[in-house]
């Protein structure tokens, strides 16, 4: 089982999840590919920068940027975050645009796994969305 190098599964999953499966059957949901995806976009990120990054933040009340359970109500009721493929990241340093660019491009030189669908950036000025979608665009860009 791989566990990410950079976030905690707190980070990851939505705390409902967590209480009612655990941390170990948490892990065990989430895709190794988009987990090893995360820890290169964080990586690549700090080398860059020297800033991390953020998924959800249980101390400012975010709770579901990352696997959301099927009833929560943030966000579409099909969507791919409820799959555990899907994680909407934010720069600790707060450079958004390029972050997204970061991603993108990380995206196209096929540097990641998996992840390989952003949402278009006009519609998240304050996050960006990466995930997995069946594509062969790379990137695959949407809209909310």
């Amino acid at each position: 089982m791989y566990k990410c190098k950079y976030f905690a599964i707190q980070e990851l999953a939505h705390p409902w999840i967590l209480n009612k499966i655990g941390e170990t059957n948490t892990w065990l949901r989430l895709d190794e590919d988009v987990l090893r995806d995360l820890d290169t976009i964080r990586e690549t990120w700090y080398d860059k920068h020297g800033s991390g990054v953020y998924c959800n933040r249980l101390d400012v009340g975010i709770d579901s940027r990352g696997f959301r359970p099927p009833n929560d109500p943030d966000g579409a009721w099909n969507s791919t975050h409820k799959q555990g493929n899907t994680f909407d990241l934010e720069p600790v340093n707060g450079l958004q645009r390029e972050f997204f660019n970061h991603i993108k491009q990380l995206i196209k030189d096929r540097k990641l796994r998996k992840i390989n669908t952003l949402e278009d950036f006009e519609y998240t000025k304050t996050w960006t969305h990466a995930g997995y979608m069946n594509t062969d665009e790379r990137p695959l860009i949407i809209k909310p």
